[in-house]
């Protein structure tokens, strides 16, 4: 095939007329295609508005058409979600779909990479500055490299392809200083072979309306600058991005979490702590809930589970950013410092298919991301004192009781905006919390500008310094 006919092809499975840099996007990926050989990578780069997801939607329809198989992957369930309604076809998080779980004689859980049984199929994934290396957590844990871990996946199939989609404007994975996953050097030496990219800057013209795009556009122009000695915000009253009266705050929140759409709202903070705070006030004065976990309750699950079974699932794990929404509390326990709630719950995009869950309820209100294993090996004294275990038993046997796999969630009325990445919603509250000008700095520009970027409608600022706000 002919790169024009190809280009021609992919442009007729979009409804929209192309630009000029989605074409020539298009040239490169003919590139990847037919010339870039076993195990070469695609990166496509897109800043927000410039109209990625759109293009890719029209390349996931002509592989179909030409009967190419691909597999669409996200790094969470709530990003496969979105990839999934962008495309029109089904998608997966990537741990789910490259990873299984298996257990060792003592009974604990660990996750082994799967060989992939796929033949001449595109793997495509979105949101890939999400994707990092591995890392070692407070407790001396060193986490699998997801990104190493994805390639030597897709490789280990017949002529299976790989093509990464990504903003990195966004925030790059926890602890790190860039997104690995979209960076050409790194894949190169992973690889060995060929990474092709293109990226695309052009804002389409729908999208030059929207005071969330133009917020989002000028702040990708000053991280590209480096300019971070001033910023401003562009606010309405009447259009897509406005101030919250702090005096009209509990109203405006009361208007989105008490309706039937509460779950297409969101509040984005810096810090855990003051998630934390959002989510009590939530809680207690708009939801006027007084038990600690109720019926109705949506949470996030904070760090990935290996032993708890979920329905209809081949790989059976929880995996961190999973969103769950309870629908019923059976029993409630508590030993020593340690709090438990045995639950009925769905995931928030599958209520249909309920199943039972033990969660460790004392996440609820950690100021950090999730619990640590070193301070869950304390619960073994607390199950001992109250009888829940023998003294005698081998340690070993403690590593297979349900409490210490309970699950870790957090309540998803308000989050990080690192728990946010990959998610849209319709609503996006953005809470600055303590803030003052000497702490502009790159970190703070991608934290705004992946923050007003998960809004699909509307942005309401809170508690911005009015140095920063510019109404238009």
């Amino acid at each position: 095939m002919q790169e024009i006919d190809f280009v021609n092809e992919v442009s007729g499975k979009i409804n929209v007329p192309l630009k000029e840099d989605q074409v020539e996007a298009l040239e490169s990926v003919y590139q990847f295609l037919f010339t870039g050989g076993a195990n070469s990578v695609f990166i496509l780069r897109g800043y927000a508005g410039t109209g990625k997801t759109t293009l890719m939607g029209g390349l996931i329809r002509w592989f179909h058409s030409i009967n190419r198989k691909t597999v669409l992957l996200a790094p969470t369930g709530r990003a496969a979600k979105v990839l999934a309604q962008h495309s029109g076809y089904p998608a997966s998080t990537i741990h789910r779909k490259i990873y299984t779980v298996k257990q060792d004689d003592f009974g604990r859980m660990s996750m082994q990479l799967m060989h992939n049984k796929s033949e001449k199929t595109i793997f495509i994934v979105d949101e890939a500055s999400m994707i990092g290396e591995a890392t070692i957590s407070e407790d001396g844990q060193v986490s699998r490299s997801l990104l190493q871990d994805l390639l030597e996946y897709v490789y280990s199939g017949e002529r299976c392809r790989l093509i990464l989609i990504g903003d990195n404007a966004q925030l790059p994975p926890v602890g790190m200083e860039l997104s690995p996953a979209l960076d050409k050097k790194k894949l190169k030496k992973i690889t060995g072979a060929p990474v092709f990219e293109y990226t695309l800057t052009q804002v389409v013209r729908q999208a030059q309306e929207s005071l969330i795009l133009k917020n989002a556009t000028d702040l990708r122009m000053q991280l590209s600058k480096n300019a971070f000695e001033n910023l401003h915000i562009e606010v309405s009253a009447n259009r897509d991005v406005n101030e919250v009266d702090p005096h009209e705050l509990e109203d405006r929140l009361s208007d989105k979490f008490q309706s039937e759409k509460a779950h297409e709202s969101v509040i984005i903070c810096r810090s855990n702590k003051d998630a934390t705070k959002f989510n009590q006030q939530i809680r207690n004065r708009i939801l006027f809930r007084e038990s600690e976990i109720e019926a109705g309750d949506k949470l996030m699950i904070v760090k990935n589970n290996y032993f708890w079974k979920t329905p209809g699932k081949r790989q059976n794990f929880l995996a961190n950013g999973d969103m769950i929404s309870v629908e019923r509390v059976n029993r409630l326990a508590e030993f020593g410092p340690f709090r438990f709630a045995d639950c009925q719950v769905y995931f928030s995009d599958d209520p249909e298919q309920s199943f039972d869950l033990l969660l460790l309820l004392n996440a609820l209100d950690f100021d950090g991301p999730s619990i640590q294993s070193r301070q869950l090996f304390k619960m073994r004294e607390a199950l001992i004192d109250s009888g829940e275990i023998d003294s005698n038993d081998p340690e070993a046997k403690f590593f297979q009781n349900p409490y210490f796999h309970a699950v870790q969630v957090k309540y998803a009325y308000a989050v990080t905006c690192h728990k946010s990445q990959g998610g849209q919603w319709t609503d996006v509250f953005i809470y600055q919390g303590y803030f003052t000008e000497e702490m502009l700095d790159r970190s703070y520009f991608r934290w705004l500008y992946t923050a007003l970027t998960r809004a699909t409608t509307k942005v309401h600022l809170i508690g911005f310094h009015e140095n920063f706000l510019e109404t238009v």
